[in-house]
């Protein structure tokens, strides 16, 4: 059974630790979850349903999205040590500097 954990450590955003692609967005339970690229993309990428464009300015993390959701702009990251210990990281530094 997959999950999607929300990331609360980075606030407003809607970012979740899943195990694999999500069947359904957990904020606006829309299907269209799409693999997510990074940069420029052809205009073929640009028409195409099943990618979520992630843009040239990568995230504040130490690997990138996998998946996303087309209609809210929901990220979703494999769940693994490196980014549970990044997210943990994240919370301890927002503690520090409220």
């Amino acid at each position: 059974m997959a999950y999607a954990e929300k990331i609360e450590s980075f606030g407003d955003t809607n970012w979740y630790l899943v195990d694999r692609k999500p069947y359904r967005c957990p904020s606006c339970n829309s299907r269209n979850i799409g693999k997510a690229i990074l940069g420029y993309p052809s205009e073929e990428d640009f028409y195409d349903e099943s990618l979520f464009i992630i843009g040239c300015i990568p995230d504040p993390t130490p690997v990138q999205c996998k998946f996303g959701c087309r209609e809210c702009d929901s990220k979703f990251w494999k769940d693994t040590p490196k980014m549970r210990d990044h997210a943990k990281q994240i919370e301890e530094w927002r503690k520090e500097n409220e």
